[in-house]
């Protein structure tokens, strides 16, 4: 069984959210299934950038307001 990267959770996170969710909800809830991961804003900026990286690649979608959903 292969371990999940902080990627894959974070993209199973956005997908199954019934709402948008900002980039803070999504690392908080990253967060909170890896206690491992410190809460810094280094993290939480390098969440953000994997989340912009994913709507580049087509993966979710960014709304007008600047949340992420899929």
């Amino acid at each position: 069984m292969s371990k999940k990267t902080y990627a894959t959770q974070l993209l199973q996170i956005v997908k199954g959210s019934k709402r948008a969710m900002s980039y803070e909800v999504a690392a908080k809830n990253l967060k909170k299934a890896n206690p491992q991961l410190q809460d810094t804003s280094k993290n939480t900026m390098g969440i953000k950038n994997i989340l912009d990286r994913f709507v580049e690649k087509g993966l979710v979608s960014k709304t007008k307001a600047g949340n992420y959903k899929s």
